[in-house]
């Protein structure tokens, strides 16, 4: 681990573990860029070392998703007006959420997770369908799906790629930024044009 920057072993070490926590709370409330991208980097640095930081972003998303549903239970216009003031959030996806815990229950958050419906429109919803303890039970596996994903698939390929793109490349950063606003360009483009 040596050969990698500075930034990059605090990435892989304790404040990434931090950071994953956070991003995952984040993101399962008003954030609106998934842990994904923090997970696979580090993934892509040290895997499979990294894995406290799929369990910080899995109980990051947890207490997210319970803080959201507590609010949507006790407040829930306000809380449901919140989720959707987030950028890229539109009207369909709630009403997908919807459809989905009406007619499959807890498995629509399982699903949400690798469709691209954000976790945060199911939080808001649940409270409509589930106790709290239902959902909050089913939270953990299904951000574990999505993350675990992510961070297994990047690792993997990773270690494949090692002997032609070596991590300690300067670029390597720039690569996999560049990949990522590729990505969210599209779904973003995808979501601004449905």
């Amino acid at each position: 681990m040596a050969s990698i920057p500075r930034w990059q072993r605090a990435l892989v070490g304790y404040p990434g573990i931090c950071l994953a926590a956070l991003w995952g709370a984040a993101e399962a409330t008003f954030f609106f860029v998934v842990p994904d991208v923090l997970l696979s980097f580090v993934a892509i640095l040290e895997w499979p070392r990294t894995w406290k930081h799929v369990v910080a972003a899995i109980a990051g998303a947890a207490l997210g998703g319970a803080l959201l549903f507590h609010w949507a239970s006790v407040e829930p216009r306000r809380a449901r007006a919140a989720v959707g003031s987030v950028p890229f959030i539109r009207e369909s996806m709630f009403t997908k959420a919807d459809e989905g815990l009406r007619e499959r229950g807890l498995f629509s958050v399982f699903l949400g997770s690798v469709s691209g419906l954000p976790y945060k429109l199911y939080a808001v919803q649940a409270p409509h369908y589930f106790r709290a303890h239902h959902f909050l039970l089913a939270t953990p596996l299904a951000r574990a799906v999505r993350f675990l994903l992510i961070w297994i698939g990047f690792g993997a390929a990773a270690l494949g790629l090692r002997s032609t793109f070596p991590r300690s490349k300067p670029w390597l950063p720039a690569i996999y930024a560049a990949l990522w606003i590729i990505s969210y360009a599209l779904y973003w483009g995808r979501i601004l044009a449905g």
